[in-house]
């Protein structure tokens, strides 16, 4: 109001279902980010719940994260899982922030909870990224 402009992208506003599994989501979907940003910018990660111990310890495993990342940066996110409501708010902040995927795998997360699932999701990132540098890495024979 006192400083035309200079509000914050409202765009930005996450929504839950609360069914049973709750759908949470914040951003953009695959569709849109293909729309907006080109398709061969655009990648989809995903995290079963069923890799949850948590989830799995409470007989909820069936469930998803999922990630829409474009240009490397998280643009938007869906979680399907219980309590989806309270873990899409870490994610709609991922999002304001411009991280990547990978990023996410660099913070720790209480276990076992279904929010490690976010922090599986950026570790798995980070690995397929780490792998593009594998030629840096010399290798020795060893004697058999």
């Amino acid at each position: 109001m006192f400083f035309p402009g200079k509000a914050k992208d409202i765009g930005l506003v996450p929504w839950c279902t609360f069914t049973d599994p709750e759908l949470a989501h914040a951003g953009l979907t695959a569709a849109e980010a293909i729309e907006r940003h080109g398709e061969s910018k655009v990648e989809i990660s995903r995290a079963d719940l069923s890799h949850s111990d948590r989830a799995r310890a409470e007989g909820t495993d069936e469930g998803r994260i999922v990630l829409v990342a474009a240009g490397g940066k998280i643009v938007g996110a869906h979680v399907l899982a219980p309590a989806a409501g309270e873990l899409i708010h870490e994610l709609a902040l991922a999002i304001r922030q411009g991280l990547k995927v990978r990023e996410l795998g660099d913070m720790t997360h209480v276990y076992p909870t279904i929010a490690t699932s976010v922090n599986v999701v950026g570790a798995e990132a980070a690995y397929e990224y780490a792998q593009r540098f594998g030629w840096l890495v010399r290798r020795e024979k060893r004697a058999a």
